[in-house]
This record gives structure tokens, C-alpha cells and sequence, in this order.
């Protein structure tokens, strides 16, 4: 019979493993959602668990209990990837049973006591709580390396793998407390899955990786050829104006002879509208950007759009003109799709670009009447196919993360804003 210390001890360390699996499971998938509800439905797995732990019941299904919760949960808060998540946290569970195993017949060498492999032993209860203990420090390592260097959490987890199978490898030495040779052979079989889980684990995460930057070369090289041939129409229909400007010349002269000031006006202001969409200029400095701005004003031209630019951009800097491109362009390409229905008073663009020290940022706002669908915090597209959308955002993020900078969207006030910043150094021109 279990003691009340024991049950609620349990109901802890219940609770710290469901509620670390899933944070595991939330950050290895990037997934968004209400933690706070995730948490209080993890402490009712916990404590359902403990109630279960009361009875004589295997610890092979009580793993497979608790393994369902930690799925359920994240799928139905988080919409997780039912098959990545039920990979991830089935190695989990056996990577803290591992743990918990290794520890307890650890402290049952150093003290020379087989009673710390009982599962019901107060010894056992200490190392279940050294391991929870050792899981809160890998996850808080795991967080602060995140912020700093997003290369070390693998490494982490891989150390904390490698660490486990040495420990199995080396208990199957030890000859002060019995442990039978198919136990230790199972767990040192099973250290290694681990092991080989990881790697696989990051070998997907790669080429999933590599497949979204070909998808995002892939839209951007599709914005930088739709933005070349509107140029490309731009400057054919003003190199024409030009090539019969005498001739626009000798008409306009032919119609004043006459007095015909009216249908002299009406000429020239046929002449102005193209000459417009050359002449409404943004110079950032940068050919590629001035051209892709322009052409984007002369899109929203023509459609009644209005756009107001207020522009400051820092010369001789380590930001490639190609992610200017794709930055730009996507956060303009999105403003005028989402107002092409608005009426009037939202038919709106402003964009801002602004030198702050060393930080470049830039703003685009639109006018909406409704605040823009969002799912799990991302944008959703409105578009009607959405496998080939939606990139937009993904492209500017992964430009900006190449100069450690962020992107940011709020709604406020009928107004949606993006806003992208990026650390720049200054380079000799």
C-alpha cells in the first residue's frame, strides 16, 4: 500500500513527465498554442495517472496511457502532426524509463542495495526525482541555447542520449547488486534506439529543411520574374513614348496653332499617365529595390491604390539586394492583395524604411476592414490554393534571420501592419 508522501510524490513527477514531453513535443514541431490550458489538462493527466499507479497495473500500459495524453493534448490544442508526435514522445518515455533505471541501480551500487530498483522503494523515489530534476536542467539549458545559439539544443539531447547508453554499457559491468544480463541487454538495445531515433529525427528535420528553402527559392524566383516582366512592360511603353515624342510634338503643336486648347489638354494628359509611372520615384540606391518599389506603385496606380512612401535607407551595407527583393516585394505583394476588395477609404498602402543605429526597419501597412484569419499564430492565406501560398511570410522570415532580425504583425485600428527588422554592419564601398 502506498503512503501519502509516496502518491503525491508520484503525482509530481507524473506530472513534470507529461508536462515536459509535451513541451518537448511543442518545441521540436514549432507549434503555437494556449499553454495555459495545456498545463491544467497535463496536472488532470497527472493526477489520473497517479490514481492508476494505486493499483496493480504494468508499467508497460501506464506508459501507454500517458504516452495517448501527451498525443491528445497536443493534437487537439496544438494541431501537432499525430505520427511525428506519437515518434517523439514514444522515445521520450523510454528515455526517461532509461534514466530512471540507470540512476536507481546507480544508487543501488553506491550504497550496495537492490531495494533501489523497487519501484515502491523511497530509493527509487529519490532517483525518479534526481531524473526529473536532470530533465528540468536539460530543458532550461535547452531554452537558454535557443535564444543564443540554435545549434546546441541537438547537441544537448544527443549528450544526454550518448551519456545514457555509456551508463547501461557500464552497469552491465557491475557485479554488487543483481541485475539479470536480459534486463541490461534490453536497455543498452534500447539506449541505442535512442540513438539512432535522434538521428533520424534530425536528419528529417534537414530535409524538411532544405525542402522549404527549395520552395522558397522557388516563390522567390517566381516574384523576381513577375516583377522583371511589369518592369520590363513599364519601360517598353515609355521607351516607345519616347521614341514618338517628336511626333506627340508636332500634334500638340498642330492643335494650339488651332486654339484647340482643349484637345491639346486631353493629349498631353493621355501622355502624362505612363510618364507618371516612371516618375513617382522611391530611390533607395539599390537598382534592384528602386525598380521592384516602382513597379509595385505603378501596380497600386492602377488600381486606385494609394501609397505613400517615407524612405531612409543606409548606404554600403552587408544586405544583399536579393533579400531586400524578397522582403519588399512579398510585404508589398501582400498589402495589395489584401485590399484589392476594400473600399475606398482602405485602399491604402504606406511604406516606411528607417535607419535606427544599426538596425534597418521596415514597415508596411495596408488598410482592412477585418481583422486577417490566423490559425495556431500564423497568417492564414485567403487565396484559394493553399499549397502554392502562404510562402510570403516564410520568405521574409528566412531573409531577415540571415541578418539576425525578426518579423512582426499586429492589427489595430482597421490598420494591419508588418513590421521587419534587420542588424546591418557597414561595408566599404
Amino acid at each position: 500500500m502506498m503512503t501519502w508522501y509516496q502518491i503525491l510524490s508520484f503525482f509530481f513527477t507524473n506530472g513534470l513527465r507529461i508536462f515536459l514531453g509535451l513541451y518537448l513535443v511543442i518545441t521540436l514541431q514549432h507549434l503555437t498554442g494556449n499553454r495555459k490550458k495545456a498545463s491544467v489538462i497535463s496536472v488532470c493527466a497527472a493526477a489520473f495517472i497517479t490514481v492508476l499507479s494505486c493499483f496493480p497495473i504494468q508499467q508497460f500500459y501506464m506508459t501507454g496511457i500517458e504516452i495517448i495524453f501527451v498525443i491528445l493534448i497536443a493534437y487537439y490544442l496544438y494541431t501537432a502532426q499525430l505520427r511525428v508526435s506519437l515518434f517523439l514522445i514514444f522515445f521520450y518515455e523510454i528515455a526517461v524509463a532509461l534514466w530512471e533505471f540507470i540512476l536507481s541501480a546507480g544508487l543501488g551500487v553506491i550504497f550496495q542495495s537492490d531495494r533501489f530498483l523497487d519501484m515502491r522503494s523511497n530509493g527509487y523515489i529519490a532517483a525518479v526525482w534526481i531524473v526529473r530534476l536532470f530533465m528540468l536542467g536539460i530543458a532550461f539549458l535547452t531554452v537558454k541555447s535557443h535564444k543564443r545559439n540554435k545549434n546546441l539544443s541537438p547537441r544537448i539531447i544527443a549528450g544526454a542520449a550518448i551519456a545514457g547508453l555509456l551508463g547501461a554499457v557500464l552497469l552491465s559491468g557491475q557485479n554488487t547488486i543483481p541485475i539479470s544480463d536480459d534486463q541490461l541487454t534490453t536497455w543498452i538495445i534500447f539506449s541505442m534506439l535512442i540513438l539512432v531515433a535522434i538521428l533520424f529525427f534530425n536528419l528529417n528535420r534537414q530535409y524538411e529543411m532544405e525542402k522549404k528553402i527549395m520552395l522558397l527559392e522557388k516563390e522567390k524566383n517566381a516574384l523576381l520574374e513577375h516583377d522583371y516582366q511589369t518592369l520590363k512592360n513599364v519601360y517598353a511603353a515609355n521607351a516607345k513614348l519616347f521614341h514618338d515624342f517628336q511626333n506627340h510634338i508636332d500634334v500638340v503643336y498642330h492643335y494650339l496653332l488651332k486654339n484647340h486648347t482643349t484637345e491639346a489638354a486631353h493629349y498631353i494628359e493621355n501622355l502624362r499617365s505612363p510618364i507618371q509611372e516612371i516618375t513617382q520615384t522611391a530611390w533607395v540606391g539599390d537598382e534592384a529595390v528602386d525598380y521592384l518599389i516602382n513597379s509595385k506603385i505603378a501596380i497600386a496606380a492602377s488600381q486606385n491604390i494609394q501609397v505613400g512612401t517615407n524612405i531612409e535607407f543606409p548606404r554600403s551595407t552587408n544586405i544583399q539586394s536579393v533579400d531586400l527583393v524578397a522582403i519588399l516585394g512579398n510585404l508589398l505583394d501582400n498589402a495589395l492583395e489584401a485590399i484589392k476588395k476594400e473600399k475606398d477609404r482602405f485602399r491604402f498602402v504606406n511604406l516606411t524604411i528607417r535607419r535606427i543605429n544599426d538596425m534597418l526597419v521596415i514597415k508596411v501597412e495596408n488598410g482592412c476592414s477585418a481583422a486577417p484569419t490566423e490559425m495556431n499564430g500564423s497568417l492564414q492565406t485567403s487565396k484559394a490554393d493553399k499549397t502554392l501560398h502562404g510562402w510570403g511570410l516564410r520568405s521574409v522570415r528566412a531573409a531577415a534571420e540571415r541578418y539576425d532580425g525578426t518579423i512582426e504583425t499586429e492589427y489595430n485600428n482597421q490598420i494591419f501592419r508588418a513590421v521587419v527588422t534587420l542588424s546591418f554592419e557597414a561595408v566599404k564601398a
